[in-house]
């Protein structure tokens, strides 16, 4: 829709309003079905925890292995394209072309890092299924 430029103010409010909209809708109606005995445990911190520590160390070790493709290559590879390898799809291959373009405006990165965004995606997924085969395999 951005692209074409023909549905200007729909993309505009697909981006802030029917996205505010939907985000609430869903926070509203999953917290309304919930409640607070079965959500305020330390195992529900237990995770939010690991969760945050999974996405630092995927960053950090994207970012790790950037650096070594740049040596690698001699410089074509930008480092901070590693970054977007974490399945956040797609803020973290906007906010690697955002600090991308504040270091240098030449550089557009926001189709390899959504490269990388994909690639960790499907790398989420493939370790998803592998994970849930094996659970269900216990029963």
């Amino acid at each position: 829709m951005k692209e074409c430029g023909v549905v200007e103010r729909l993309c505009k409010a697909s981006e802030n309003e029917i996205a505010n909209i939907t985000t609430l809708l869903l926070g509203i109606t999953i917290g309304a079905t919930m409640n607070g005995e079965a959500f305020l445990k330390v195992q529900t911190l237990i995770i939010f925890g690991l969760g945050f520590l999974a996405i630092c160390f995927d960053t950090v070790a994207g970012v790790l292995f950037g650096k070594a493709m740049c040596w690698w290559t001699g410089g074509k590879v930008n480092p901070l394209v590693g970054a977007a390898g974490i399945s956040a799809y797609p803020m973290a291959a906007r906010v690697v072309q955002k600090e991308g373009a504040r270091y240098n405006p030449f550089n557009f990165l926001l189709m390899h890092s959504m490269g990388a965004n994909t690639g960790g995606q499907i790398g989420s997924i493939i370790a998803a299924a592998i994970m849930l085969s094996v659970l269900s395999g216990l029963r």
